[in-house]
């Protein structure tokens, strides 16, 4: 493809930037989850956010410093631990409670990261991992403090006490978005010193430590301060887990659930902001969804260790680098379009729902939503697991689909219809997608799996329909929109 000159790339965005499409997510998720969720699946999402944290304070280590803690969900245990012990036993208001538990938590990991100045690689894993052990068997030794006396704080035998949640957050739904406030705060720090001077110098760090050096760049003060923030966050993380359920349980934080996700954070994608919440739904998410359908929840870690082989075979980009990877070329024309066409189709819909009694509008809506985002998505991941099988096996199967696809838009050519070079892939992506999204409709939202089918179906076929008729309409303000806004990478003809 010719590059066109007259429309050149945009400068990579400035720490604002880069930060607004973490906020307008957590800002949607927050407005529109409690309308969408029941209360489990509520207390569910809210502590998706919570290990999602903890997952970005991994991503900060592993993708910014190539540091690999698994320490980090013992550390967010510490963090709950203080957090508990200061509201049982201080009376602490919960706000400086969770606060002073992160300062703590970040005192620790500055501890553990010490070691980190004099070795790396698979020598810092195995230290933090035994420093997750440790917590492990203390924390199960002298338990969680829950309203008893002494330093412990521990009940023997008697009624457990549960702490309150903090005055603004009392219910589930306005949990929820507490949590996702924090974060918001969490994400969007880390985010904004990947994009200044610390990102730049944590970068060079990883790349070469006597680079570093000669550059004047104190490896010292940065490694220090990446531990320690990354404590802070994950003990904040603690703090929240604490007063979602009023209490921590002992079996919470084995060593095995920071390896855990330190796994799904590969598998979401490090170096990418959305890999960490991939990371939080796969880890909380998915066994949850199984359990609900009767299934043990267990079975997830087959998935995890097949995704995480996938995901190392593919270049360690994870699913958020993937998908990047396959998104950089859209215009902003399609954006547009794609919005106001899909928004559309998902009132409707969601209005056609709620007027028949098959299911509710906000459902519904987001139902449609989520189907035609996998239309999207799903062909390039599909594509992308046949990886696994080897290049060979990846290569013969698309050589494949392009053979049987050529053969029937000739036919279809020669039967007067319009060709569709795509339509093998197409009609798996409609099956996949329908048994799939129906399957956790029916779950999450207790909609009748036809009815989830019918409604997936409908809405990506409209879709389809309004591409077809609108498209001589729409190419000439498309060519106007993406001429008055580039968008970097996508300027081919």
């Amino acid at each position: 493809m010719a590059r066109d000159k007259d429309k050149p790339d945009i400068a990579p965005g400035t720490p604002l930037r880069r930060v607004i499409p973490i906020l307008i997510t957590l800002a949607v998720f927050g407005i529109f989850g409690p309308l969408l969720f029941s209360a489990y699946w509520l207390n569910t999402f809210s502590t998706v956010a919570c290990l999602s944290l903890v997952a970005a304070t991994v991503s900060l280590l592993y993708g910014q410093l190539g540091m690999v803690s698994l320490a980090q969900f013992a550390l967010s245990g510490i963090g709950g631990w203080v957090c508990l012990r200061l509201v049982h036993g201080l009376a602490f208001p919960f706000e400086i409670a969770l606060l002073s538990g992160a300062v703590v938590a970040a005192a620790f990991g500055l501890l553990v990261g010490l070691p980190a100045l004099r070795m790396r690689g698979l020598y810092l894993a195995l230290l933090t991992l035994m420093v997750a052990s440790a917590f492990q068997v203390a924390v199960n030794v002298i338990g969680f403090p829950d309203g008893g006396p002494g330093f412990t704080g521990k009940v023997i035998d008697g009624q457990r006490s549960l702490i309150e949640r903090p005055w603004i957050a009392g219910s589930d739904s306005s949990y929820f978005r507490y949590v996702l406030v924090w974060l918001a705060a969490g994400m969007v720090w880390i985010e904004w010193l990947r994009c200044t001077k610390p990102g730049r110098a944590w970068a060079l760090i990883r790349k070469s430590e006597a680079a570093a050096i000669a550059a004047g760049v104190s490896v010292l003060n940065y490694k220090a301060r990446a531990f320690a923030m990354g404590g802070l966050l994950a003990g904040l993380a603690g703090g929240l887990l604490a007063g979602l359920n009023g209490q921590l349980d002992n079996t919470g934080f084995p060593a095995s659930q920071s390896i855990l996700i330190y796994a799904l954070v590969v598998v979401g994608g490090v170096y990418n902001w959305m890999g960490t919440l991939f990371a939080g739904l796969l880890i909380r998410a998915l066994p949850a969804l199984l359990n609900d359908h009767g299934v043990d929840g267990n079975l997830a870690n087959v998935f995890f260790g097949f995704a995480l082989l996938v995901s190392l075979i593919q270049g360690r980009k994870g699913l958020a680098g993937q998908l990047a990877d396959f998104y950089k070329f859209v215009r902003n024309s399609r954006i547009i379009e794609g919005t106001l066409s899909w928004g559309l189709i998902a009132i409707v819909c969601g209005l056609l729902c709620a007027r028949f009694e098959q299911a509710s509008f906000a459902g519904s809506f987001f139902i449609v939503l989520i189907a035609l985002l996998f239309r999207l998505v799903i062909p390039g991941v599909c594509w992308m697991l046949l990886g696994f099988f080897g290049k060979k096996v990846q290569d013969g199967a698309e050589d494949a689909e392009a053979w049987c696809s050529l053969r029937l838009a000739r036919a279809m050519t020669k039967a007067g219809l319009l060709p569709d070079h795509r339509l093998i892939k197409r009609t798996l992506n409609w099956l996949f997608i329908g048994s799939f999204v129906a399957w956790v409709a029916w779950g999450v939202f207790d909609v009748e799996y036809r009815v989830a089918l019918c409604i997936i179906w409908g809405a990506m076929t409209a879709k389809v329909a309004i591409e077809v008729y609108s498209y001589r309409l729409m190419l000439p303000l498309r060519q106007r929109i993406d001429l008055r806004f580039p968008k970097p990478f996508a300027s081919y003809k």
